[in-house]
């Protein structure tokens, strides 16, 4: 499976939760389908980063699109919800920004711990103590301007980013990771990225509220899993990759959110 299946993937299901959401009643299918999707576009944010990461330019060049979309992609986020009070738009705000805040999050990784340089002693140590602290500031940001995936969702591409690392370094050393291993990572990093997301969700709450967040939220876990499953099949191949399906990734977020969003305005949904 390569980055064109995996973006078509991540554009698709994008595309039935919003759909599901905004004109079908009691679309539970749609919203597991739906819950897929993020994690594709976290991953692919990531395996994209690591592929240009040593092009300054390049970098640049894409943290300004990602700058660009946040401010486009509110609007069309906000058209989705067309009918809330102004108050109630603050509370939430598109993936974008957890987006940027993961791109960000790897930007600091690859200044402080660059791929290929591995350090030891106590340089190494204290780098290592700067980054967990960058990474706690980046979530509390995510959490703090009411971006999608509260503390946790920058933190998913940022463990993708390791994990596209990891995977890449063994392969360089003659030990590819079998499929065994690739989905029990990604396994990992969910469990790991879920119990904190359901911690926030449940108001920092006791177990038993931990829990029934767990329960209500139970596509999240779903469709998780099944993206892992997606994931673990990916080949690291770019794939078809003309410019015009490019830059149609690239815009599909806030396009589909102005089209739906204009549509619900106009047929009163």
């Amino acid at each position: 499976m390569n980055g064109f299946v995996l973006r078509v993937l991540a554009m698709t299901t994008m595309l039935i939760d919003h759909i599901g959401w905004n004109f079908i009643d009691n679309s539970i299918l749609l919203t597991w389908i739906g819950r897929i999707a993020f994690p594709l576009y976290a991953f692919l944010l990531a395996e994209g980063f690591l592929i240009i990461h040593k092009d300054k330019n390049r970098l640049t060049k894409h943290l300004s699109i990602l700058l660009i979309l946040v401010f486009v992609s509110e609007i069309g986020y906000d058209l989705l919800d067309f009918r809330l009070r102004i108050t109630e738009y603050i509370e939430s705000q598109s993936n974008i920004i957890t987006l940027l805040l993961g791109y960000m999050g790897m930007m600091i990784t690859e200044a402080v711990l660059p791929s290929g340089q591995e350090e030891k002693g106590e340089r190494s140590t204290m780098r290592v103590i700067g980054l967990i602290c960058a990474y706690a500031l980046i979530g509390f940001s995510n959490y703090m301007l009411k971006a999608n995936f509260n503390i946790v969702g920058p933190w998913l591409v940022i463990a993708f980013y390791w994990y596209i690392r990891a995977a890449k370094k063994a392969e360089r050393e003659g030990n590819r990771w079998s499929w065994g291993k690739r989905i029990l990572v990604l396994l990992f990093i969910f469990v790991c990225y879920l119990i904190p997301y359901f911690w926030v969700r449940s108001g920092f709450g006791n177990p038993a509220r931990w829990w029934e967040e767990v329960v209500n939220y139970a596509p999240w876990v779903a469709g998780h899993v099944i993206a892992g499953l997606i994931i673990s099949f990916y080949n690291g191949e770019l794939g078809y990759h003309k410019k015009w399906f490019s830059r149609l990734y690239t815009a599909f977020y806030p396009l589909h959110t102005f089209v739906i969003g204009v549509i619900c305005i106009l047929t009163g949904r």
